[in-house]
């Protein structure tokens, strides 16, 4: 970040645990702060504070709080998560990745969030999320390739998959009429 006053551009010296600010004054270590955030996660920040910031000439852009004394808090958890994905992101396979990534995936995750308004996951855990996706992900693939067929049987075309096309088109009809007549709540 371009701001020489934001707490992530200061020199950490991680041998003795203390920050220097912009004017090189040490900030010591003076605890923790533990926080819980609504869905549960907890979090632990370490906190820094200066010894003295009463006439300091670059007060007045370093912080504008009161007192003479400026705390910062850091998560040293997420910035080793942070420096571990850019180390990956600007790798060479990296770079190859994120060169691919506007071309194969951006357009069908554009489709899922906004044409079929799949934006959160309905379920909480590791295993319930993969099984959430995968079975989004099964159901728009049938969805992609139906069209796909129906699209080359409208156009005269005959298909080795119409069949399929034919199966499926009746057991997705057969779902929603029974769903209309008995609707059920959903276990979500």
């Amino acid at each position: 970040k371009p701001n020489p006053f934001h707490h992530d551009n200061f020199h950490y010296n991680a041998d003795e645990d203390y920050y220097v600010c912009p004017m090189g004054q040490h900030m010591r270590r003076i605890g923790t702060a533990r926080s819980k955030t609504a869905s549960g996660y907890r979090s632990e920040s370490a906190r820094y504070r200066a010894q003295n910031c009463k006439g300091c000439p670059l007060r007045c852009l370093c912080y504008k709080a009161k007192g003479d004394q400026r705390t910062i808090e850091v998560n040293h958890r997420l910035n080793e998560y942070k420096r571990k994905a850019r180390e990956l992101l600007t790798s060479e396979e990296g770079l190859k990745h994120r060169g691919r990534r506007c071309i194969e995936p951006e357009a069908v995750f554009g489709q899922m969030k906004f044409n079929m308004a799949y934006r959160r996951f309905r379920h909480f855990g590791k295993d319930k999320v993969t099984m959430d996706f995968a079975f989004f992900a099964i159901a728009f693939n049938i969805k992609k390739m139906c069209s796909k067929i129906a699209k080359q049987t409208k156009n005269g075309g005959n298909t080795p998959l119409f069949g399929l096309y034919m199966l499926l088109s009746r057991i997705l009809h057969l779902e929603n009429r029974i769903f209309w007549k008995n609707p059920r709540k959903s276990v979500a």
